[in-house]
């Protein structure tokens, strides 16, 4: 009989991140069971919040493990069919996009979505997947311009420097929060394993992978252009737009650290040795309704 792991009920993240102390207890069983193949148990499931239900759909697509989902609740069958749980939606410079995600304009979410990096359809993509997002919502309209700069900005990063296969996106809109709940993430090199790439820093990172992640949020960039010092990664100024103009939450986990910004503050933490994520994840709550004083301007000079 395989190895059965029981998959909590996570209904609530009430700090941008907080599900991951779940999900790292999943993560952690999986990883250190000793079958090739194993069961994960839903039966205790009613619902699962997005910023627990994405991250889990992704590290199974990515685990080397075979991992059977057993007993799922009748009552949530239909929406983890829905989000592709078992599976993501594939995204392909073969197909049409439009056609691919022309469902989902009707829906209040974007099932979990695999894209492929460094491929001619990413521009193509953030456009679709940004006029899909702001549609299901019915958000201001003046979110169109940030939703735009943000799915751009951090989409084009992955593209750019984590030098992985897949990219994945996932979103859902809470109509009782009133905000988007956004989950972007790549299979690639890490923050920290693109500055060793770069041999960016490495002096003062000093094999820190949170002083690579503070790096990266401060917007030290890996490139070597005269002014790439000033777009950084473009993490800082898609962050500052987020949580100091829209009022949003960030949350980001690379390898070995995490780092959490939003009304309470900002922290940059180090994961315990057992634990670590493959690639980077990105969980964005995106108000909306933009504050009356928001200025878009001021966060992309």
């Amino acid at each position: 009989m395989a190895h059965t792991i029981n998959i909590p009920n996570v209904d609530r993240d009430e700090r941008i991140g907080s599900a991951f102390n779940h999900l790292f207890q999943v993560i952690q069983e999986t990883d250190d069971s000793c079958e090739d193949s194993l069961s994960w148990d839903l039966s205790e499931a009613s619902c699962f919040h997005p910023f627990f239900l994405a991250p889990l759909v992704i590290y199974k697509q990515k685990c080397t493990k075979s991992i059977d989902c057993i007993r799922k609740p009748n009552r949530i069958v239909g929406y983890l069919n829905t989000i592709h749980f078992d599976s993501p939606l594939v995204i392909d410079d073969n197909g049409n996009l439009e056609e691919v995600l022309k469902p989902y304009t009707s829906k209040t979410y974007l099932p979990v979505c695999q894209f492929d990096l460094c491929k001619g359809n990413i521009d193509g993509l953030q456009t679709i997947l940004q006029r899909i997002i702001k549609k299901q919502s019915g958000a201001d309209y003046r979110i169109t311009t940030p939703l735009s700069y943000l799915l751009g900005e951090l989409i084009d990063n992955m593209n750019e420097h984590s030098k992985g296969k897949h990219g994945y996106i996932f979103s859902q809109y809470l109509k009782k929060e009133g905000c988007i709940d956004l989950v972007l993430a790549d299979d690639g090199i890490t923050i920290f394993g693109s500055y060793v790439k770069a041999k960016k820093y490495l002096d003062e990172i000093s094999g820190s992978e949170v002083k690579a992640l503070t790096f990266a949020n401060e917007g030290r960039s890996t490139k070597n252009l005269p002014n790439a010092e000033n777009r950084g990664y473009g993490i800082s100024s898609s962050k500052k737009m987020l949580v100091d103009g829209l009022h949003g939450s960030f949350f980001m986990l690379s390898g070995g650290a995490f780092h959490r910004h939003d009304s309470n503050g900002s922290v940059y933490v180090k994961l315990p040795p057992n634990i670590y994520w493959n690639g980077t994840i990105i969980l964005m709550r995106i108000p909306v309704e933009v504050p009356a004083n928001f200025d878009y301007n001021k966060y992309t000079r």
